[in-house]
């Protein structure tokens, strides 16, 4: 008896295997996901944290991308980077854009993330400059190849200055706060958003851009020539959940920078999550529609020119280009989206 139950053991097993064998084959497998880079152009903080509740929504994974944020040293960086493939897709401005393409290289913005230019001049309160007219005669800290520098020459002519009326120093992005906050020199040029960064030195007064007759299109997303033509698909998919992250972050902005501090131990810290919050509510007042009756990441071509014409009058660029060379809402346009 104990014979015979061996005998039906071992068949029942051989039949278990069988059926394995049948069934597995017709499982099908997970799909791949497509490992993506999108290079910001900073250290990562507040108002990249779109990026990172698109990671953690599975906003980019429904679209089957592996989404990974890296850090860039300024928007014209980020042109470079993009421009020979170390990144699929970047954040930029648009000064890097016109300035990337009129040095050949081959990137294109896709879509827009913020209509107006969000830059600004600041200086601490304990500096005594209560207005921008005062600003002349006083030192600026100056970042190589950065946006604001590109653009600074547009803020001054407003105030009836230019370069000659401000001294310039030289500084590396790494070092340009704590010299700021240590005094070794008057004003220095960051985002909008970036008041929470001088609070320590007890606050600051900031010149925005815009308000003094630098209108301008803001930052973009921006991908590389040579990819938008052999892989729309894929910037189609980066599009759909970049426009879906944004939108959520505006309407949601804690998780946001939740989703920020889950990936950056230095966002992470209680006193940056809680200057975080402010930095993100005047980053988001830029984020918006351009096109008015269009959605969300469609650039307007009127505002493409003009800024194209303001570049032009203050010697960012020396050639016009058709403003077909700089950007396509082919993507933002497409029936995915």
């Amino acid at each position: 008896m104990k014979s015979l139950n061996r005998v039906f053991g071992k068949i029942l097993g051989l039949i278990s295997v069988a059926a394995l064998i049948l069934v597995v084959p017709l499982m099908a497998p997970a799909e791949a996901q497509d490992k993506v880079t999108v290079r910001t152009d900073w250290f990562h903080g507040s108002y990249h944290s779109p990026f990172f509740l698109g990671i953690e929504k599975g906003f980019y994974s429904d679209v089957g991308i592996d989404l990974t944020p890296t850090e860039g040293r300024g928007s014209g960086q980020v042109v470079q980077l993009v421009g020979v493939g170390d990144d699929q897709f970047g954040f930029a401005s648009v000064d890097a854009v016109f300035r990337g393409v009129a040095k050949e290289i081959p990137v294109i913005s896709v879509a827009n993330i913020m209509p107006t230019m969000g830059q600004a001049v600041f200086v601490l309160n304990k500096s005594g400059i209560t207005s921008a007219d005062q600003l002349r005669g006083k030192s600026f800290a100056m970042t190589p190849g950065g946006t604001n520098e590109a653009l600074l020459p547009a803020f001054l002519a407003d105030l009836g200055m230019t370069m000659d009326d401000i001294t310039p120093i030289t500084v590396s992005p790494a070092n340009k706060v704590r010299m700021f906050l240590g005094g070794q020199f008057d004003a220095m040029m960051a985002t909008a958003w970036a008041a929470g960064i001088f609070e320590s030195a007890g606050g600051s007064v900031k010149f925005v851009y815009s308000d003094h007759g630098v209108k301008m299109v803001g930052y973009n997303i921006i991908t590389n020539t040579k990819l938008a033509e052999e892989n729309p698909d894929l910037v189609q998919r980066f599009i759909q959940a970049t426009l879906r992250s944004w939108k959520y972050s505006k309407e949601h902005p804690e998780e946001a920078l939740d989703a920020l501090a889950k990936h950056s131990a230095t966002n992470a810290k209680p006193d940056r999550r809680k200057r975080n919050s402010g930095d993100l509510a005047e980053a988001m007042a830029f984020v918006g529609v351009a096109v008015k009756g269009q959605p969300m990441g469609v650039q307007s071509r009127q505002d493409w020119i003009d800024t194209q014409t303001m570049l032009l009058k203050f010697g960012v660029l020396d050639k016009a280009l058709p403003v077909d060379s700089y950007f396509t809402n082919a993507y933002v346009l497409s029936p995915m989206n």
